[in-house]
């Protein structure tokens, strides 16, 4: 099936994105993905051309405007209208694409098999993804404040506690069963007549309108949040790792987790066309140790491995109970 590995960064996102892109050819160099830079002609950092052949060779950049499509919507905080350009892929991309894995510009693909996401039977959903730890937060206790409010955020979508809610960072979607079911035009109705009922945005939105009617991934294929404190990453061997919190790994300056993130993006910025990005303090605050797996991340952890056992996921079960 013809796929396309789409990202769709804002000027504060690009070098990022090309970093994303960058680790999925290196994940799999035999893989011959055809990869789509998707933003407005003002994204697009200077140097980009700059780039090794062998790697801008790699990427198709697709520049338009943005605000035929997204003029009823608004950016939000940190997050801007390019968060709302995953909905438009399928209207965007070239007709022959067949299916769409839309990547974040803060992830990093760390181990081969994304490329399955072509060939996986979706059995009529028009998108797979992996449960967002708004969700899997459930597992952390019922007396936990974040947990108290996700399930709200939940209840306020009109979800049933136990319908599942994805992560919108990495999709992959099946456009002819997308276009059939008008999401594009669902969810940016959804958004521009009712933005408050939203707050994760297009996400939240997409949740709304598929009520769980998604392919699930395993949290191999978006490994993200709590996942880096429960020492969980041995045990599932994740494909992407995805940085969904503030500061970045990539804000030097900011960074307080683990240094072998803040150091991976330092050095690749390093030898990229823009090595300003590698510019770190002479005594960062980066952790050199993992995260302490404290009693309560513990119990968290185990829960949550017990449930992920049992789950049917796209890409194959995890084993991960302990």
């Amino acid at each position: 099936m013809r796929t396309a590995f789409c990202f769709t960064p804002d000027r504060a996102f690009f070098p990022p994105a090309v970093r994303a892109i960058a680790s999925l050819i290196a994940a799999e160099p035999d893989e011959a993905h055809e990869i789509y830079l998707v933003c407005e002609p003002g994204d697009v950092t200077p140097g980009f051309d700059r780039l090794p052949a062998r790697l801008r060779e790699r990427i198709t950049l697709l520049t338009l405007d943005f605000s035929a499509h997204d003029r009823r919507l608004s950016g939000k905080g940190r997050f801007s209208r390019a968060v709302f350009r995953r909905l438009f892929l399928a209207e965007v991309l070239p007709d022959p694409i067949e299916r769409i894995v839309s990547v974040d510009s803060d992830m990093v693909i760390v181990r081969p098999g994304l490329a399955r996401l072509a060939d996986f039977d979706f059995a009529g959903a028009p998108l797979a993804a992996a449960y967002d730890m708004i969700f899997l937060m459930d597992f952390k206790g019922e007396d936990d404040p974040l947990v108290k409010r996700f399930r709200r955020s939940r209840a306020a979508l009109g979800l049933a506690l136990d319908t599942p809610y994805f992560n919108a960072g990495l999709m992959a979607i099946d456009r002819a069963a997308w276009r059939r079911e008008r999401l594009t035009e669902r969810v940016t109705t959804a958004l521009s007549e009712a933005p408050q009922r939203y707050p994760f945005m297009e996400q939240d939105a997409l949740n709304a309108t598929l009520a769980g009617r998604f392919a699930p991934l395993s949290p191999r294929m978006n490994f993200m949040g709590d996942f880096f404190l429960l020492d969980l990453e041995r045990r599932i061997d994740p494909i992407v790792l995805h940085f969904v919190n503030a500061p970045k790994p990539w804000n030097l300056g900011e960074w307080k987790g683990e240094a072998r993130f803040a150091e991976d993006y330092r050095d690749w910025f390093h030898t990229s066309p823009w090595p300003d990005w590698a510019a770190a303090p002479d005594t960062p605050g980066w952790r050199r140790s993992r995260p302490p797996l404290t009693k309560v991340r513990r119990a968290f952890a185990s829960r949550l491995a017990h449930f992920l056992a049992t789950q049917p996921f796209l890409d194959g079960p995890l084993r991960v109970a302990g």
